[in-house]
């Protein structure tokens, strides 16, 4: 997965350049929020990147631990790789995982063990459709 996270550094910074948005490494990456997203206007946004090997895993899971409280401004990057293929691009809002439809989106509390509890996001062909709702060029006016 280490290999996925910086392709995932590398094409998330890409796309949203091409985009003219700025994005910076937020210095305490991991905690929460990996990236800081700047507009013209001044908006800015904060990304967590999640990496995925679209062949051999049918879910992600985001630690709710890591993610944090789920706000406005805070977006989940799942990068989504194929091989040969150029990666695929979610930005999903934070208040979406926060709101389950138990269909692409899940929410697991671990009682106890609160640090296992996760959001999971399920990428099976049936759900592509819900899916495709968040790819990045259907997302990345929530930018600027």
């Amino acid at each position: 997965m280490e290999e996925f996270q910086s392709q995932a550094e590398s094409f998330l910074k890409l796309e949203m350049t091409n985009a003219g948005l700025k994005i910076v490494r937020k210095e305490n990456g991991r905690e929460s929020v990996d990236f800081i997203i700047k507009s013209e206007n001044g908006k800015q946004s904060e990304i967590f990147l999640q990496p995925m090997d679209l062949i051999t895993q049918q879910s992600s899971k985001v630690p709710k631990e890591k993610l944090g409280e789920p706000k406005e401004n805070l977006w989940v990057a799942l990068l989504g790789f194929i091989p040969e293929k150029e990666p695929l691009i979610f930005l999903i809002p934070s208040k979406t995982l926060a709101k389950p439809d138990d269909f692409v989106f899940f929410e697991n509390n671990v009682g106890m063990h609160t640090y296992l509890s996760n959001y999971e996001i399920k990428v099976f062909s049936k759900g592509m459709e819900k899916l495709g709702e968040y790819i990045i060029y259907n997302q990345i006016e929530n930018f600027k």
